[in-house]
């Protein structure tokens, strides 16, 4: 199993230790970019069930400005609110 694929699996099992890992590993940017794009994409999956093949896309890309903002949110937050 590829160390993206186990990284994900043990993302999703609240795996305490995989976060320390990714927090050292400096290469890990490009598997955290995929799971953002891979969720987004999962979010136009949804999206397309009610308004078809255009859905996608749309889908897609709000996911994505979702993420933005939330993650933007979040740095906020941790950085300004509770330094």
């Amino acid at each position: 199993m590829s160390q993206f694929i186990d990284r994900m699996i043990r993302a999703a099992k609240l795996d305490a230790q995989v976060y320390e890992e990714v927090e050292a590993d400096k290469s890990a940017m490009p598997q955290a970019i995929g799971v953002v794009v891979l969720s987004s994409v999962a979010g136009g999956i949804g999206f397309m069930q009610n308004t078809g093949l255009t859905g996608l896309l749309f889908g897609a890309v709000l996911s994505l400005i979702g993420w933005y903002i939330w993650a933007f949110v979040t740095y906020l937050i941790g950085t300004k609110l509770l330094p």
